[in-house]
């Protein structure tokens, strides 16, 4: 639950007169940040890699020293395979020496080869476990934020982006960290051969590094920046595309024809972010093509001045090729590491949105209490209670009280918007109420651990989920520890009037309910609602909070399920939401709400003595069966 009233969570709590919350502040960009930010994320990045595999890790570290040293020993040779032709050439042939240095040459490319593509390979089954380590942490993160998170729009911008990029920028920082580590080591054995020839050399070749480490830092800023001004826009278009696409508005898509309509939103939106794009391509050429040319021009000075060298005899012919072969390698191990410190720059600034997203749940674990609630009840009693959803102009619900006995059945009757859900929301712990109290037995839920406050409990919406997976899976998951108890579940159907029809599926309860998938099949709406109630019996919760469990059930269905309610719940308190006054009828009490709040109470003849709303209600429903005119 969100909103819990402790000391330590004031801050993050306090609700600012923008009704702004913990889920829709964003931290500062790291661009805008000191540099040491992004030492400190690599550092984060590279803690994550050794944590998922370390063994693979080093390994992959090991070939790039191994690597980078077999490069520098290879320019060695070069130059004296370059000396012992010069020799030839002078009629002094050492064919033993020459040939044993062409030999550790030949077995030095045989193992530069061999040591890349291992290198490689390593590299991709690490970025895997890294990616698969950074979907578990958003998962993880998105599971354990309060339902109000998901009434915010600024929410769901964050969580789209660290979904989309914790694997595939944690995967491309591996990448990069071994790429860099690899080019960095290279490049300082090849260093170090240069220096033995000509140290000059050296410094120019680093200096011509500088325009593209700055053009690459600028792109991934750029690209951050481009990405951060798409990702509400990339939300709507991935939700038209899948509206066009799903099997779920597949009918009304037709029946409507709105492909056609929906298709130009979609292609307008991505009108809108190819612009975009074009616009961030043309600034990253620009200075692409600004540092390309400054490189060229150092390079190309650093050879001029080789050959003047050599032709004043300031080096040596052998020494000279040594050289030129050992700058162009040099200048292509810089460019690597250049595109790796890129890609690393551009992964950090992404993956610190990312480290944005994951401090949520300890922010959250703090505002939290640990201590458990009362593992059954005697009462509840909500007083006062008030909450208004995220931008809402008034409250959902305001100031309700009410009262529920172990054992009652309890109807909240409305009309529709009349807070009805909203209150279910908040007695189940779902919603925390802005204001007044939940007690049970006497102890404010606020002050127990949601969590298990949930445990006690037992909600069927309106709008539940048909999961697309076994028969079993979809009533098992009521209480998922306790889905491999076969027979329970059976008899959670049955009590729902489910097993009748599951069990005669071609496979039973492993059967796919749903067509997505090889062998599977569909219910229909009125089977799919017992499927959903069973699973709502199935957790065995001492509060059972059903909202129009029977929308899809024709009356007499429902009527005998309301029927036998007190049987099938027997020592549990149920909580009801239903248009269907000859089912509210049997309630022990009835709630009616009118605009957030609670304007009659009472049982069904209370009520209907009373003449107010509900008897209003109740004879409108009553005349439209029996085609009368109301009362």
């Amino acid at each position: 639950m969100s909103g819990r009233r402790q000391p330590e969570a004031g801050a993050l709590r306090a609700e600012p007169p923008q009704g702004g919350s913990l889920y829709d502040r964003v931290r500062t960009p790291l661009d805008r940040r000191r540099p040491r930010e992004l030492v400190r994320l690599c550092r984060e990045a590279t803690a994550l890699v050794l944590s998922v595999d370390r063994r693979t890790a080093t390994w992959t570290a090991g070939l790039q020293v191994v690597m980078s040293l077999a490069l520098a020993a290879q320019l060695l040779l070069a130059r004296q395979v370059l000396a012992g032709m010069l020799d030839a050439g002078a009629g002094d042939l050492d064919l033993a020496g020459l040939g044993a240095v062409l030999a550790a040459l030949t077995l030095l490319l045989a193992v530069l080869s061999f040591s890349d593509t291992l290198s490689a390979d390593l590299a991709l089954l690490l970025g895997e476990k890294v990616g698969r380590r950074a979907a578990q942490q958003v998962t993880d993160v998105a599971t354990s934020v309060d339902l109000e998170a998901f009434e915010r729009p600024e929410f769901f911008d964050r969580l789209e982006v660290a979904r989309f990029n914790a694997a595939a920028r944690n995967l491309t920082a591996v990448r990069a960290i071994v790429q860099l580590l690899g080019a960095a080591l290279a490049a300082f054995a090849l260093s170090g051969a240069l220096l033995l020839i000509e140290p000059v050399l050296v410094v120019m070749v680093l200096a011509a590094g500088i325009p593209s480490f700055l053009a690459a830092a600028n792109n991934s800023r750029d690209l951050h920046r481009l990405q951060e001004e798409l990702t509400s826009d990339d939300r709507e278009r991935a939700y038209l595309l899948s509206a066009l696409t799903s099997r779920e508005n597949a009918k009304e898509v037709r029946s409507f024809d709105l492909g056609g309509l929906l298709t130009s939103r979609l292609d307008r939106l991505y009108g809108l972010r190819i612009q975009a794009v074009r616009r961030s391509v043309g600034r990253r050429v620009r200075r692409a093509l600004a540092a390309d040319v400054a490189r060229a021009l150092v390079i190309g000075g650093t050879l001029l001045l080789l050959l003047w060298m050599l032709a004043t005899d300031r080096v040596l012919l052998p020494s000279a090729g040594a050289a030129v072969l050992g700058l162009i390698i040099l200048a292509q191990r810089l460019r690597i590491a250049i595109k790796a410190v890129g890609d690393l720059y551009e992964s950090a600034l992404f993956l610190d949105d990312v480290a944005g997203f994951m401090e949520l749940k300890p922010a959250l674990e703090t505002s939290r209490s640990t201590l458990p609630p009362p593992r059954a009840f005697e009462r509840i009693d909500a007083r006062n209670l008030s909450f208004t959803y995220p931008g809402g102009a008034r409250p959902a619900i305001d100031e309700v009280s009410l009262t529920l006995e172990r054992g009652q059945v309890v109807a909240l009757v409305g009309e529709n918007g009349s807070g009805k859900t909203t209150l279910a929301k908040v007695l189940s712990g779902l919603h925390a109420p802005q204001l007044g109290q939940v007690l049970w037995d006497g102890t404010d839920v606020l002050e127990t651990d949601a969590h298990l406050l949930r445990d006690r409990i037992a909600v069927l919406f309106q709008d539940y989920v048909r999961w697309a997976l076994s028969a079993g899976d979809n009533v098992g998951f009521g209480r998922h520890e306790r889905l491999h108890d076969e027979r329970a579940i059976r008899e959670a159907a049955a009590r729902a009037g489910a097993d009748e029809y599951l069990s005669r599926l071609p496979s039973g309860y492993e059967t796919v309910l749903s067509r997505l998938f090889a062998g599977g099949r569909d219910l229909s709406g009125g089977q799919w609602q017992r499927v959903a109630l069973a699973r709502a019996f199935f957790r065995d919760a001492p509060l059972l909070i059903l909202d129009e469990p029977t929308a899809a059930l024709d009356p007499l269905a429902e009527a005998r399920l309301f029927a036998s309610l007190g049987e099938l719940m027997e020592g549990r308190t149920v909580l009801f939401i239903s248009h269907r006054f000859s089912s509210v009828r049997l309630a022990d009490r009835i709630y009616v709400l009118e605009a957030g709040r609670v304007v009659e109470q009472g049982t069904h003849d209370e009520l209907m003595a009373l003449g107010g709303r509900y008897a209003n209600m109740f004879q409108l429903q009553a005349a439209a069966y029996l085609d009368a005119e109301p009362i």
